[in-house]
């Protein structure tokens, strides 16, 4: 009997026991068509959670960006960087890869410096975005090498542009596509 009561209770408790997910760090190269385009580095932090819950990470992404401006009569490229940070969501429990969903806060700031006809054409594009979403899917190619193919769209809170450049020259709407290409630790 005692054995009876010893295996149904280990049985019940296993049923309900579930097992902890470790912390888990991956970090990504980083390529995103927009604008502006980026190129950089992504960090994608994982904290330990129970095997029935969503996974959430936290993202940084930090990017060098370029930005091209196409008009009537003059053409040049600005330089800059890109940071966003925020969280991604798993769409299955306790998995570390599928269909997930991201929102960023982002901050771009791409600097004009160029000679155009025989004129100094000089200054500052900058913008703010928390509505920055993204959805994705995480490949897994090996353990710990993984492809992340995204789409997304981008609406950005323009701050005035400085010397030259003025933010008539840009949308505030604008898509996306990226991919990054993973190691996890």
């Amino acid at each position: 009997m005692k054995k009876i009561i010893l295996l149904l209770s280990l049985i019940s408790v296993s049923a309900f026991a579930q097992d902890i997910k470790k912390d888990v760090v991956t970090i990504s190269a980083n390529y995103n068509w927009s604008e502006p385009t980026q190129y950089g580095v992504s960090f994608e932090f994982t904290k330990g959670m129970k095997s029935r819950e969503r996974l959430t990470s936290w993202i940084l992404n930090a990017s060098y960006g370029q930005l091209k401006l196409d008009e009537k009569n003059f053409t040049t490229t600005g330089n800059g960087f890109v940071v966003d940070l925020g969280t991604r969501t798993y769409s299955k429990k306790g998995i570390r890869e599928g269909l997930y969903v991201e929102n960023f806060i982002t901050h771009g700031e791409i600097k004009f410096d160029d000679t155009i006809n025989g004129e100094k054409f000089k200054g500052k594009y900058s913008y703010w975005s928390i509505f920055n979403p993204n959805i994705g899917y995480k490949i897994q190619l090996t353990k710990n090498l993984s492809i992340d193919p995204s789409l997304g769209f981008n609406w950005k809170w323009e701050v005035r542009g400085q010397g030259d450049v003025d933010n008539k020259y840009f949308d505030n709407f604008v898509f996306k596509a990226g991919v990054k290409l993973g190691y996890t630790f």
